[in-house]
C-alpha cells in the first residue's frame, strides 16, 4: 500500500511563528521556543521533517521545566577524552536539548563528546544549531546519529561502527553522509526504540564521506523559500497550526 503526502507551501515567517507560538503553549519558555523553532525552519530548508518532528515533540507530554543533568561519562565508557551525557528528569527532547548539547562540544575542546539519549527522526533538525556553533567557533562541528542496539560485556549498548553524520564548516558549507568509524570505547545507556545522538569536534571521527551543500547554496535555497514560501508535509503543517492557536500571550 502506498502512502501518499499531501503538501502544502507555508511562508518562512508563517513556519517559524507558527512553529514558536505552538513550543510556548506546550510548555518551551520564549528562548527555548525560538531556538527550536530555528531548529524545524531550517530543517525544512536542508533535509525536511523538521514540522514533522515538531509535530511528534507536541504530541508528547508537555516540556518540562526541569534542569538538564550533565554528566560525566569517561569513566562509564573508558572514552579518550572528555565525555559528558545529558541527563533530563522530564525526558530528553532533542529540540531542547540540541542547543545545549553543541554549546557544550564547542566550549570544550577537540576531545569533548556529548551524548543525547532521544528519538533521532527527523536528523536535519541539527543542522540549525551545527551551523552556528560552526561559524561562532570557527571550527567544524559534527553530529554523529546511531542506534543504540549492540551491548558489550557488560550489558552496555554500543553505538554502531558506521553511522550517519551531518558537519557544519565555518564557511557555512553543510555535509551529509556517513562516518566509517566512531572512537573506540564509546558506550552509553540503553533507551529501548531510542538512538545514541553524539556531537563532537570533527577529530577522530575517521574517514569521512560526505556531500557537500555550499553556504552559497543554502543561502539561495533560503532567499527562495523567503520569496515563493517552503513546501511542507500539510498534515504536519496544520497539526502544528492548531497548537499555536493556543498561545495567547503576545511577544
Amino acid at each position: 500500500m502506498t502512502t501518499t503526502t499531501t503538501t502544502t507551501r507555508v511562508s518562512l515567517r508563517d513556519l517559524n511563528e507558527a512553529a514558536f507560538r505552538a513550543l510556548v503553549a506546550h510548555g518551551a519558555s520564549h528562548g527555548e521556543a525560538r531556538a527550536a523553532a530555528r531548529m524545524v525552519l531550517q530543517a525544512e530548508l536542508t533535509g525536511g521533517g523538521g514540522l514533522s518532528a515538531l509535530r511528534d515533540d507536541l504530541a508528547a507530554q508537555p516540556w518540562s521545566r526541569t534542569a538538564v543533568e550533565i554528566v560525566d561519562v569517561a569513566d562509564e565508557s573508558d572514552a579518550q577524552g572528555e565525555a559528558v551525557e545529558l541527563r533530563s528528569q522530564g525526558g530528553n527532547r532533542l529540540l531542547r536539548e540540541a542547543p545545549l548539547a553543541v554549546e557544550l562540544v564547542t566550549s570544550g575542546g577537540d576531545e569533548r563528546i556529548v551524548e543525547v539519549q532521544c528519538a533521532v527522526a527527523g536528523t536535519s533538525l541539527l543542522d540549525a544549531a551545527l551551523l552556528e556553533a560552526a561559524r561562532v567557533t570557527k571550527t567544524a562541528v559534527a553530529v554523529v546519529i546511531g542506534s543504540a542496539t549492540e551491548r558489550d560485556g557488560a550489558g552496555r549498548s554500543v553505538t554502531q561502527p558506521s553511522a550517519q553524520v551531518r558537519l557544519a564548516r565555518p564557511d557555512g558549507s553543510l555535509g551529509v553522509g556517513t562516518v566509517s568509524h566512531l572512537p573506540s570505547g564509546r558506550v552509553a545507556p540503553t533507551v529501548q526504540g531510542e538512538g545514541v545522538v553524539a556531537l563532537r569536534d570533527v577529530e577522530g571521527l575517521g574517514e569521512l564521506d560526505l556531500s557537500w551543500t555550499s553556504a552559497d547554496e543554502l543561502a539561495q535555497a533560503r532567499a527562495k523559500a523567503a520569496a515563493v514560501g517552503v513546501t511542507v508535509d500539510a498534515r504536519a503543517w496544520d497539526s502544528v497550526y492548531a497548537a499555536s492557536r493556543r498561545y495567547l500571550v503576545p511577544d
